[in-house]
């Protein structure tokens, strides 16, 4: 890791930290350089503004949850357990990140509005290899189940009360709409 890396590693962790204990509104550029424990200057020299530090962030989440989803997909099981474990790691991973904020609902607003194509391009990619699963299983309306599949999981992952909720209901979900269009069934 380059110093340049380092630094701006630190300075995200930073505004992670006080993005999830004082949200964004509550979360200044002073404060993120102080939690980093270097000078404004230097903060300013890598983001021009606390949006850019929140969008920052939000891509390398955004990456992380790509790779996740996608790992559990091409994981072990038939494809609606790997479905089910795919929809699981893309909400578990959003919940754990968010999990005892106060301002959980603020950043999860704020997020639309400020990587909002960051958030659509992860949506695509989602959708593309969800399809693509299911057209290699044998589903006819592999896409129009895609996207059944992720808009159902964002109703369960928003109204899911805890990460334990989560895993049964995604799975539930999975299996509930894809062995029925599953060849043979």
């Amino acid at each position: 890791m380059t110093p340049y890396e380092g630094k701006r590693e630190a300075i995200l962790q930073a505004a992670a930290t006080l993005f999830l204990k004082h949200g964004l509104r509550g979360t200044s550029m002073e404060a993120i350089a102080r939690e980093a424990r270097i000078a404004k200057a230097t903060l300013y020299a890598y983001f021009d503004a606390k949006a850019a530090v929140f969008t920052a962030l939000l891509e390398e989440l955004v990456a992380a949850w790509r790779a996740e989803f996608l790992e559990a997909l091409r994981g072990e099981g038939d494809v609606v357990q790997r479905v089910g474990a795919a929809l699981t790691a893309k909400y578990k991973a959003a919940m754990r990140l968010l999990a005892g904020s106060p301002h959980a609902a603020e950043l999860y607003g704020e997020h639309d509005r400020l990587a909002g194509p960051s958030l659509r391009g992860l949506d695509a990619a989602l959708l593309a290899a969800l399809e693509q699963e299911l057209a290699l299983s044998g589903v006819a309306r592999s896409r129009l189940l895609a996207q059944l599949l992720l808009a159902a999981s964002f109703g369960i992952g928003q109204k899911a009360q805890s990460a334990a909720e989560l895993g049964p209901a995604l799975r539930l979900l999975a299996e509930r709409l894809i062995q029925p269009e599953l060849p043979g069934a």
